[in-house]
């Protein structure tokens, strides 16, 4: 028996698309809400955050097991999670410092800034169990001088449900409490 052209056709591309992947979900941390401080304005400048090379992939990754790391293709990051943990924690800390500061995310203002704020995190990613780990440390850089002392902080955050939505926003929780610690440091 022969079949048309048509048929074949078909045929195939039913098989296509039973074999395609769905698309990626795509994820971005936001801003958390904060309280402002008092005190008089400042310009900062957020320094390119170190983040371990295990997280720097554009899918989001989450701990399996003690030694164990899962990394599902399909739900991703909408930026690198260096720069979108920067951008981030800029937009946190304009939100908490007293009113009129100006935080960038490099020295883009004019090099001046009162302010530099280096990060590095240990670690920021869920236990098996869904708890958010951020473990960090951060420097206040102050152009007048003084030595910077090297402050650290291990938050944990446990997401409302177990949805990955749920998840990235108790990351963005987390980070929004580095924020409030780091504006504390600064004002």
């Amino acid at each position: 028996m022969m079949l048309s052209r048509r048929a074949v056709l078909a045929v195939l591309l039913a098989g296509t698309a039973a074999c395609s992947s769905p698309p990626p979900k795509v994820y971005t941390l936001t801003a958390a809400p904060g309280a402002a401080t008092g005190g008089r304005p400042v310009t900062a400048s957020v320094a390119m955050v170190d983040i371990p090379k295990y997280l720097d992939r554009p899918q989001i990754v989450r701990r399996s097991g003690a030694v164990e790391l899962g990394v599902d293709e399909f739900e991703r990051w909408g930026e690198p999670l260096a720069n979108m943990v920067q951008r981030v924690l800029a937009d946190d800390l304009a939100a908490r410092l007293p009113a009129g500061s100006i935080v960038t995310t490099s020295r883009t203002l004019s090099g001046d800034e009162a302010v530099t704020i280096e990060l590095a995190l240990g670690r920021f990613d869920p236990d098996p169990d869904g708890t958010v780990v951020l473990e960090a440390q951060w420097r206040v850089l102050r152009k007048a001088g003084g030595r910077p002392k090297t402050e650290t902080a291990r938050i944990t955050r446990h997401p409302a449900d177990d949805s990955t939505g749920a998840e990235i926003r108790a990351m963005s929780d987390a980070l929004g409490e580095l924020a409030d610690r780091i504006a504390r440091r600064m004002t």
